[in-house]
């Protein structure tokens, strides 16, 4: 409970804190997606290479998908001969072929997200950019939603061994401002960062080649963009020695692209560092760098003075198609409000200057995703797992600084199951059987999609409606608060276990403060509220209402698991926080005298920011808990949550029909 006598501005144009910004754009992304059907699982595709000892590639990546809990499907680029000791043979498949391959998914299925591995010429990486570029045109003119592209540049081994031809490595070069996130190694890393202005002025040149009118001519056999390349000079790249000169490329090669960046600090830790961490650096439009998680911004800045704002400009990362398209993209970057950065910012700058428009202004937020290094050589395909697990994951998250963490986590992991596996006398694979994730969906999204009646039904409840329009009986709210005096009484005590259960420590400290926070303040409140309008205090006795709800928590909380007293108390704080938000949003549209209304003290306490960031922490435990469910559990927490929802609805309106 937050403090009931903080105010609410109730003038039209206050802008929200940032918890309850964060917390009403999720509810109105989980209401968009509300009228769609929804599958059960997330749709991923892997375009990669084989490999028959199951490690690494194509291989790799289903069984990745697997345990994030997404449904996978697959186009090979490439059939190695490939054990756990090394690469004995490969055999390119026909760029017609690949295509083939990719159209067979896109032009029967969803993509929801995809990860793009090995494109071992530059013939394949033309095929797969112009597919790509064509698919994302279509999902944005049919308004569906654009996938997450997640590119693992491969083009050095860790030995340090060049896996391409330079011309390979320019082709690979234009794909990658089409990516969401990249998840260069080290070695790749230093040579993302080496590529100049030469480079990338035909960069330019090759992605405008990618226009939409052009792609099926192009795939179909004419002169595709490789053939138009010229041999780029070409040196070997020094690999960073330390996780500060990682860092530093890091910011360079996604500021130089306009992409995000996952760093992977594997091949610092096999040289014997005992911590092992990764970069991340997250492009933002405007402002300075920062080194910290990402955040939302506001609109994009330029290197001039700012145009008047225009249309928002969200990306669907597809290359503009000619010189008149990077002038508007140019433009459009620095007059969005958006939050998204405009893809292919080097394409946008090239053409700010040929046009003479603002240069976009592209800051950085850093993330280190520190951990120990596990003692083991068994990490044959780690590279190809994270990119996969990532692209699993990003639809399932709010950014990319949670989807990174939960990769982490989940490959710290899976490495560190990796000696018991016994494959191969090489270096062996990760153990992707670990841990599972029972659903590709996050459990509040899940949640919001079920409780969706009885959600409807609290928001029309003539309690709540009486309330704010303060027709309400005393008498009726007396009651109301009585009970809820019984209930946050054993509500704050099951808080006070859930933070005895709780592993992490960050989590034990949240819900101890809950738990004391709560009780302190809301029978705080309670008596206040008593004392100000006549009533008595002392306790009432527990009505059938009051002592069902508590029945149905403690059934879930007496079966010891620690995720399902989490989620049977969850309801408590999103339906409050969200009635308390409508309320807010009904009071500033009705210029409400809060100070002079009788309800007042308690529609503050619900519409409190402090009360939305408590909400919004619950909710994150529950999501990170569900993932780590396996399907009985998750199923536990949903059956607790759905039921403590439907008696928040009968707590409610037990104050009008207690007579009846």
């Amino acid at each position: 409970m937050s403090n009931p006598q903080t105010n609410i501005d109730t003038s039209t144009n206050t802008s929200c804190d940032e918890a309850t910004a964060q917390l009403l754009a999720m509810q109105k992304r989980y209401d968009n997606d509300l009228g769609r059907a929804k599958p059960s699982r997330l749709r991923v595709l892997s375009i990669e290479g084989s490999d028959p000892i199951g490690g690494a590639g194509t291989m790799a990546d289903m069984k990745a998908f697997t345990a994030q809990g997404v449904f996978g499907y697959a186009a090979m680029t490439s059939i190695l001969a490939q054990n756990t000791q090394g690469v004995t043979d490969i055999v390119n498949v026909e760029p017609s072929f690949l295509l083939a391959q990719l159209k067979a998914v896109s032009d029967d299925a969803d993509i929801d997200a995809m990860k793009i591995g090995m494109l071992g010429t530059p013939e394949l990486v033309d095929t797969v950019r112009l597919w790509l570029v064509a698919l994302l045109d279509d999902y944005r003119t049919r308004g569906k939603a654009k996938p997450t592209v997640v590119l693992d540049p491969v083009m050095y081994a860790k030995s340090g061994d060049s896996l391409l031809t330079p011309e390979a490595e320019r082709a690979l070069a234009t794909l990658v401002p089409m990516a969401d996130i990249i998840t260069p190694n080290a070695m790749e890393l230093a040579a993302l960062e080496m590529m100049d202005d030469d480079t990338a002025s035909d960069h330019d040149a090759v992605s405008a080649a990618t226009d939409k009118n052009n792609v099926g001519s192009t795939l179909n056999g004419g002169s595709s963009a490789s053939e138009q390349r010229q041999e780029p000079r070409h040196a070997n790249p020094q690999a960073p020695r330390t996780y500060s000169e990682m860092e530093t490329l890091a910011k360079s090669v996604a500021t130089h692209f306009g992409v995000a960046v996952y760093a992977k600090g594997g091949a610092l830790a096999l040289s014997g560092n005992s911590e092992c961490t990764d970069i991340l650096v997250v492009p933002t439009p405007g402002g300075t760098a920062a080194d910290t998680a990402a955040k939302p911004t506001g609109a994009a800045t330029c290197k001039t003075t700012p145009s008047p704002s225009g249309p928002s400009t969200e990306s669907d990362n597809d290359s503009p198609a000619d010189a008149a398209n990077l002038a508007s993209a140019a433009q459009d970057s620095c007059t969005s409000k958006s939050t998204s950065l405009p893809r292919n910012a080097r394409m946008a700058r090239t053409a700010s200057a040929a046009y003479n428009l603002p240069t976009p202004d592209i800051s950085v937020a850093v993330t280190r995703l520190e951990g120990e290094a596990v003692p083991t050589k068994n990490v044959h395909g780690t590279g190809d797992t994270l990119s996969s697990t990532l692209a699993a994951l990003r639809p399932q998250c709010g950014d990319w600084v949670e989807t990174a963490k939960r990769a982490k986590a989940w490959m710290t992991g899976a490495i560190a199951a990796a000696d018991g596996l016994h494959v191969g006398r090489g270096h062996g694979p990760v153990d992707f059987t670990w841990q599972h994730s029972p659903t590709g969906l996050s459990f509040t999204e899940d949640y919001w999609r079920r409780s969706t009646e009885i959600r409807k039904r609290i928001a029309t409840m003539p309690f709540l409606e009486r309330m704010l329009d303060g027709t309400l009986p005393l008498e009726d709210f007396s009651f109301y608060l009585h009970q809820d005096d019984i209930y946050l009484t054993d509500y704050t005590s099951l808080l006070a276990l859930a933070s005895s259960r709780a592993a992490d420590p960050h989590e034990r400290a949240f819900f101890a403060d809950a738990a004391s926070y709560g009780l302190e303040e809301g029978l705080t409140f309670h008596r206040q509220w008593y004392r100000e309008h006549g009533f008595g205090v002392e306790r009432a006795p527990m009505s059938e209402t009051t002592a069902a709800y508590l029945g149905h928590e403690h059934r879930f909380t007496d079966t010891g698991s620690y995720s399902a007293l989490v989620a049977v108390v969850m309801p408590c704080y999103w339906v409050y926080s969200v009635v308390g938000q409508e309320m807010a949003r009904q009071v500033r549209e009705r210029r409400l005298d809060l100070d002079h209304h009788p309800y007042g003290l308690w529609i503050r306490m619900y519409a409190d920011p402090g009360f939305a960031s408590r909400t919004l922490e619950e909710l994150r435990i529950c999501d990170r808990l569900a993932a780590d469910a396996t399907m009985a559990d998750y199923r536990r927490m949903m059956d607790a949550a759905l039921g403590s929802t439907e008696h928040e609805y009968r707590f409610f309106n037990q104050a009008l029909t207690r007579h009846a």
